[in-house]
């Protein structure tokens, strides 16, 4: 019987082969990499986007709690014009002796275009329904005003709120609240740039605004029902790839110019103050 052998040869691969195997595949890579960095930045921008949207709502919702209680005067006296800070705060001596302002260097009066916007500063008394400034500390008992013959004065009692636009130590903007119950400033916002407030003056006694303008153009600040509030808030990180530049509209007579990379959004919100009487 005759064998017959045949010799079965394993060919490689040449190195041409080899070149657009790898070429392939680096293609192939890249395109697997540009979609998740894709991914990545587009995740990234909608994260950014959705936090700065909150933050924008929160910031309104704080201004709001605290300056729709303007010139609350509980059930005594009658704060009028002092319904806004205009001048030096003082303290005064509460019926336990207590000071009723643990700072007054945190305030001055309302100032118009500072380097980041305007500030406001607005009062209002306390009471048992009343009881907090604008960091959230609660006022004490013998500061209160009420009907009792040994309540404290009315200026014992007045609550005083400063808010204006800063940067931290970090370099992040930040919206702060001076309170007349807290030793220290607070920042209560991050990424607010820029705060614009006008003022909505009732100049027929109706309870209607009919002109809103800066605070160094009131003419009566009794007569003061409304304050219409705008923010610049930017987004925490920046996004873009690259820096581009953009203009934001705040009120009527304010535009902010930027060129960066961050995300950025203008919120408005007129207040009526419920208090307020011309």
């Amino acid at each position: 019987m005759i064998r017959s052998c045949r010799n079965n040869k394993q060919n490689g691969l040449s190195l041409i082969e080899l070149l657009v195997a790898i070429i392939i595949g680096l293609f192939i890579t890249i395109g697997i990499s540009s979609v998740y960095v894709g991914n990545k930045r587009s995740s990234m921008t909608t994260d950014e986007l959705s936090l700065l949207q909150a933050n924008g709502r929160a910031v309104l919702e704080q201004l709001t709690q605290v300056i729709q209680h303007t010139g609350y005067k509980a059930t005594r006296s009658s704060l009028d014009k002092d319904m806004f800070i205009l001048g030096a705060v003082a303290t005064s001596k509460c019926t336990g002796g207590a000071d009723s302002v643990a700072n007054t260097g945190l305030f001055n009066p309302i100032e118009n275009d500072k380097a980041r916007g305007d500030t406001i500063g607005v009062v209002y008394l306390g009471d048992d329904l009343l009881t907090t400034d604008c960091t959230g500390t609660q006022m004490p008992a013998d500061c209160r005003l009420s009907d009792s013959d040994t309540a404290p004065p009315v200026a014992a009692a007045k609550i005083y709120n400063y808010f204006k636009a800063d940067v931290n130590a970090d370099g992040m903007p930040v919206l702060t609240c001076g309170g007349s119950l807290n030793a220290a400033e607070e920042e209560i916002a991050e990424g607010v740039e820029n705060l614009q407030i006008s003022y909505g003056e009732d100049a027929d006694g109706d309870g209607i605004a009919d002109r809103f303008v800066n605070s160094d153009e009131v003419s009566n600040w009794g007569g003061i029902v409304s304050v219409n509030v705008a923010v610049l808030v930017r987004s925490l990180n920046p996004v873009a790839v690259h820096a581009s530049a953009r203009k934001y509209q705040l009120l009527d007579d304010v535009v902010i110019s930027t060129n960066d990379k961050y995300l950025r959004a203008v919120f408005t919100s007129t207040i009526r103050l419920r208090n307020a009487t011309s």
